[in-house]
């Protein structure tokens, strides 16, 4: 999906406000209930990711999935790395991806979290289509977590980055253990 050039600037513009906002948000759910070390964990590889993401939103317009996983507290990405003119839709890509991560977690016992990144499109109560960053964070310890961050049109029909939205999800990057059903 691209945006027009003048929503980028505006996009850019408002980056550093809206990542000053979401450790603000964690700061004040922490201070509601104490978080363990491996959902501050989380946290912190979630905002590494959503960072990356609007980043190439402002540059490019667009956002082609990727991943991102931790070894004994290293951040490793996983991204499409073929041909331009040759590569899946985004879509396509995105469920590739998503066993791609499983089976890093499957392969690679050291892999402590595992998180997809991608553009999605959710459809508000009033009836419209809002597009945003679409984050899964996944922890062995840890149950899953989805954040959607949405663009929001403003009064003069820009694009705003929103409040970000979270919730449990049901369906873990880490494939479920021998004997547990998906």
């Amino acid at each position: 999906m691209r945006f027009p050039a003048m929503i980028l600037v505006l996009l850019a513009g408002v980056f550093q406000p809206v990542l000053a906002e979401v450790p603000k948000a964690q700061e004040q759910a922490d201070s509601q209930s104490e978080k363990t070390e491996e959902q501050k964990n989380m946290d912190v590889l979630a905002q590494a990711g959503i960072r990356q993401a609007l980043e190439a939103v402002a540059k490019s317009g667009g956002l082609y999935p990727f991943g991102l996983f931790t070894v004994d507290g290293e951040v490793k990405a996983v991204g499409y790395s073929g041909d331009r003119d040759k590569a899946p839709s985004e879509e396509d890509w995105a469920k590739a991806l998503f066993m791609k991560l499983r089976q890093i977690g499957e392969e690679q016992p050291d892999v402590e979290m595992l998180s997809l990144y991608r553009l999605h499109t959710i459809t508000n109560d009033a009836g419209e289509k809002v597009v945003g960053v679409w984050a899964q964070v996944d922890h062995r310890a840890v149950r899953p977590w989805v954040i959607f961050l949405p663009f929001i049109k403003n009064a003069e029909g820009k694009h705003e980055v929103g409040e970000p939205i979270y919730y449990a999800t049901e369906q873990p990057l880490f494939a479920p253990e021998k004997g547990e059903q998906e």
